[in-house]
């Protein structure tokens, strides 16, 4: 919380106003700045965690990116996947897989981003079996055909952006020292 700044009608006394008026700027810029680097971590540590969940979770990364700019503070999180791509289909992509979920039998609940986003389960590209109990794929790397249920959705997005939501009062009191 900030002091609050008194003074005369002094030159001295005004000019000393305006120097702890430029001090309280300056801080304010560095406490925006250690508040969104603060959100955005909490928003990684939860994506990574819902990430680690999943068993194409190694596919996927996650970052940070800030942009800094004068008098503004922003960060963006950033979650990458692998396309997975096999002739005659549409790609896979592992992160709307995580993300959404791929086949019915692991996510009858579905992402509550759903609708606002237009993906879910057998929504997005390469979706043709996500409304049966399982099937088989092609599995390159031991050159057998696998079957599975598909991929549980874990949410790691949407359960950051949750996380961020959650902390953001708690978090932006510890920087700014309210209450």
């Amino acid at each position: 919380m900030a002091k609050p700044i008194s003074m005369t009608l002094s030159t001295k006394s005004i000019q000393d106003a305006i120097k702890k008026l430029e001090q309280y700027r300056d801080s304010l810029q560095a406490k925006c700045d250690l508040l969104v680097s603060r959100l955005a971590q909490e928003g990684q540590t939860v994506a990574i965690k819902q990430i680690s969940k999943s068993p194409i979770g190694n596919t996927i990364t996650v970052r940070v990116d800030k942009a800094p700019q004068l008098m503004t503070s922003n960060a963006i999180l950033i979650a990458t996947g692998k396309t997975v791509t096999s002739e005659d289909r549409e790609p896979f992509y592992t992160l709307l897989a995580v993300e959404f979920g791929a086949g019915i039998f692991y996510n009858s609940k579905e992402n509550p981003k759903t609708p606002e986003l237009g993906f879910g389960v057998g929504t997005y590209p390469g979706q043709i079996h996500a409304f049966e109990d399982g099937w088989y794929y092609w599995d390159d790397k031991t050159e057998t055909w696998r079957y599975t249920h598909g991929i549980k959705a874990t949410m790691p997005m949407y359960n950051a952006e949750q996380q961020i939501i959650q902390q953001y009062v708690k978090i932006a009191r510890e920087v700014f020292g309210g209450k």
